[in-house]
């Protein structure tokens, strides 16, 4: 990667900075319900894909 271009990159990953104001807990609290609901999202789409795979293995092992 060029070095140039790391900074801005490295910026686009980094959670933001929380701003000043009388705003700014309410944010903050937004965005905390909204990391937890996405990462609560993955875990079920992650144990959905989990079981789909069982049962597909399980319908070529034991043929019906």
């Amino acid at each position: 990667m060029i070095r140039s271009n790391y900074h801005s990159i490295e910026q686009l990953f980094n959670r933001p900075i929380a701003e000043q104001g009388s705003n700014a807990a309410k944010l903050q609290d937004i965005r905390d319900r909204l990391t937890l609901r996405d990462r609560e999202a993955r875990l079920d789409e992650r144990q959905l894909r989990l079981r789909k795979r069982q049962k597909n293995v399980s319908l070529a092992v034991f043929p019906q």
